[in-house]
């Protein structure tokens, strides 16, 4: 496993289990997140430590148990690429529920920088492509 794969995948445990002061070691404190319409209700852009918290929060009235499980990892034009599942349990069904996805992730001395979240590895693929 690369060292930028490794970051990303101490990244998602640690979202999983809450532990933010850790999360937030792992990234830049300029962070952008994009969640794009095919991903989302709400598409937006999450930007620094204050927007991955309330992107985080958005789970809060809808799913509990929010875990962050990758699956894959690939590179494409010198990015990396994780196939995953958000997963977690309806706050009013308790139906358990998951989304497949395929996040690109820029990593820069240690730390991510950039999350887009897409539906599919090829749509990853293309948005690696693109740069």
């Amino acid at each position: 496993m690369s060292d930028d794969a490794a970051v990303v995948r101490a990244l998602f445990e640690r979202f999983t289990a809450g532990e933010m002061d850790g999360a937030f070691e792992l990234i830049s404190e300029d962070i952008v997140v994009v969640v794009p319409a095919s991903m989302s209700a709400e598409p937006d852009v999450y930007e620094g430590h204050e927007g991955v918290l309330r992107y985080l929060r958005g789970f809060d009235d809808t799913i509990e148990n929010v875990r962050f499980e990758p699956r894959r990892f690939s590179e494409e034009n010198g990015l990396l690429i994780v196939e995953m599942r958000l997963s977690g349990r309806g706050v009013t069904s308790g139906i358990e529920v998951g989304v497949p996805s395929a996040t690109v992730v820029w990593v820069e001395d240690g730390r991510v920088t950039r999350l887009e979240p897409l539906p599919d590895l090829d749509t990853a693929r293309e948005r690696a492509r693109a740069g």
